[in-house]
């Protein structure tokens, strides 16, 4: 009962009535590497210590591996894959236990199916280590598949996979330890003669395996429109593999699902975003808020009116963006707008509601407009500079060179918070998925209506803090690689309660990030006087809602560093840098330097600086 209370108090609170949360500000820029870039999986393929890109491909073009260099960006694409393939869901997980991330997909075009069949298979592909696979290990799924999750629905701590099929049913393929699996049952799911199903997982209920969440599109084999609503469903797994379905809702025009832990409480929660009719130019967002005991609790966290942005959402994750412990929601999309001067074509790219300490948000996104013809592919997320905070890549499918863009997160971290529900753990360091120099700095808070006696961390299953305390700052040494943090609360009924975050710890120092607010510029390298030659310089512009189309550097009157965007015509335009980073050769003495950053209307934002090279 007590997990049911605090979820209707999410509804109690106002946006208005809370305290007002600062900006989140991005460096953007576009990856142009000459080939559409279409899905997109990230992780550490080449045992770096750094996250880097699998993006891929179609029928004819080949899978690529593009190695991060750990400050934000990436090298030049290698084939980790020669052979033309298709692929759809891809998810990195070592199957096997070698230490090699591998790649779980839905694929076409691959043995044993011959190129051009166009038939898809559930597909396998053991990582060298290297950026590059094996061949890939096909399994035939009851009808053509859909989607996959990879999760630990036997309850033995290997990955096993899940995959829905273009028909009502779902497959669960168990891993036998080896990274070899086996077809272990068949589930149906809803209603209809045919259901193109998304499916997301997650713990939504604290039994420690896998359970998950279905779209469901119920047709004809004959008469199937994707414009028509959709019903969602939570399928509880017992442990051993067998799910119990529940509908949740349905008429959901459009969804989009996501699962993430919202709001301090541990649990794992359902996020779907969704257009409330086939026409409707708003979007909403339900939470089903984990509560134990296989229960959901139903809540709408973001009630969009006709006029707000953004229109149309492809995207959708929940992270805390801003380092503040609160989970906040992001999604990739089109803006609801015109671009200037009466054109025609769209405003697309990142939009983010932030939380706020009652599990409530603030119902006006940010909005971080990249692109300025609405077509939105694939999006990933990982802490690509390796500062503590997360960022996003984006696919744009219909870009002139197929352009990636990056999303690196400049927000200075915010004052830590509380979550007023209760009980809860608040955890702002480290951002769940990040990375961090060690020591690992864990900063965190408790809620809890009933007195908290203490709090403790456990790293990689052992304790090595436990204090009478409600909240602590503390570093913790750590060896190179990921690891497990638990944060967890005690109140003096002897209730524990807690808060999870994986966090991979290395030796360097995060790539520099340039913060700035809406509509304005800044030049952040160098600090002060530039020292001595050669200068690193950094600066970071933000065109609000508009695109931006340039971003340049002056040095005494000269253009040095002039970023384009990719535009077709004045409106209409892919990748939009807002930041130019570079190191330049300076002579000894003054120099004038000159940021500017031009939007797709005409505005330029500007910042100057005179620095003393010695």
């Amino acid at each position: 009962m007590l997990h049911r209370i605090l979820a209707v108090a999410l509804l109690c609170g106002t946006a208005a009535a809370l305290s007002a949360q600062s900006n989140v500000s991005f460096e953007t820029y576009a990856d142009n590497h000459g080939a559409n870039p279409g899905v997109m999986v990230v992780g550490d393929f080449n045992n770096s210590g750094k996250p880097g890109l699998i993006q891929c491909c179609n029928s004819n073009t080949q899978m690529v591996f593009r190695a991060g260099n750990g400050d934000g960006t990436f090298q030049a694409p290698v084939v980790a894959w020669a052979t033309p393939v298709s692929l759809e869901s891809p998810v990195a997980v070592d199957v096997n236990g070698d230490g090699n991330l591998d790649l779980v997909a839905i694929a076409a075009q691959n043995p044993p199916a011959p190129p051009g069949s166009g038939y898809y298979y559930l597909t396998v592909w053991l990582g060298n280590g290297d950026g590059t696979f094996q061949s890939p290990q096909v399994y035939t799924t009851t009808t053509t598949p859909a989607s996959l999750v990879v999760g630990n629905f036997f309850a033995d701590g290997h990955p096993d996979i899940a995959v829905s099929n273009g028909v009502n049913t779902i497959d669960l393929f168990r891993n036998e330890g080896n990274g070899t699996f086996t077809d272990a049952q068949s589930f149906t799911v809803g209603g209809g003669s045919l259901s193109v199903m998304t499916m997301v997982g997650g713990d939504f209920n604290g039994t420690g395996v896998t359970d998950l969440a279905v779209m469901q599109l119920a047709g004809t084999n004959n008469s199937v429109n994707f414009a028509d609503p959709q019903t969602l469903y939570v399928l509880w797994n017992d442990g051993k593999g067998d799910l119990a379905e529940q509908p949740l809702g349905s008429n959901y025009y459009f969804p989009n699902i996501a699962v993430s832990r919202l709001n301090g409480d541990g649990m794992m929660d359902i996020l779907v975003s969704y257009a409330s009719s086939e026409n409707s130019q708003a979007v909403t967002v339900d939470a089903y808020y984990g509560q134990g005991d296989n229960t959901l609790y139903k809540s709408t966290i973001v009630n969009s009116t006709t006029g707000v942005s953004p229109a149309n959402v492809y995207g959708l994750a929940g992270v805390d963006v801003n380092g503040d412990g609160y989970g906040d929601i992001v999604a990739f999309g089109d803006a609801l707008q015109n671009c200037p001067n009466g054109c025609t074509t769209v405003p697309a790219g990142m939009f983010v509601w932030l939380g706020n300490p009652n599990g409530s948000f603030q119902q006006t996104p940010q909005e971080f407009i990249t692109s300025n013809d609405a077509q939105i592919g694939s999006f990933a997320m990982a802490d690509f500079n390796r500062d503590g905070m997360m960022d996003f890549v984006e696919a744009v499918p219909g870009g002139a060179a197929g352009p990636t863009e990056v999303y690196i997160n400049s927000t200075t971290r915010t004052t830590c918070g509380t979550y007023t529900i209760s009980p809860s753990v608040t955890v702002c360091q480290p951002v769940d998925n990040t990375y961090s120099p060690s020591p690992v700095r864990v900063q965190a808070n408790s809620f809890d209506t009933t007195t908290v006696t203490a709090m403790q961390e456990y790293i990689d299953n052992k304790l090595v803090y436990s204090e009478p305390v409600t909240s602590f700052n503390t570093t913790f040494p750590v060896s190179n690689g990921t690891h497990f943090f638990v944060t967890k609360g005690w109140d003096s009924s002897g209730r524990s309660f807690v808060a999870d975050r994986t966090v991979t710890a290395y030796t360097g120092t995060p790539g520099p990030v340039c913060s700035v607010p809406p509509d304005s510029a800044s030049i952040c390298l160098p600090a002060g006087d530039a020292g001595s030659s050669p200068v690193t310089i950094l600066a970071n512009g933000d065109a609000g809602t508009s695109v931006a189309t340039a971003a340049q550097l002056y040095i005494d009157g000269t253009l040095v560093v002039d970023n384009e965007a990719t535009c077709n015509s004045d409106d209409d335009c892919y990748g939009a840098d807002s930041f130019v980073q570079t190191t330049q050769n300076l002579s000894s003495g003054t120099h004038d330097l000159v940021f500017k950053l031009w939007d797709v209307a005409g505005n330029v934002y500007e910042a100057s600086r005179t620095i003393t090279v010695q």
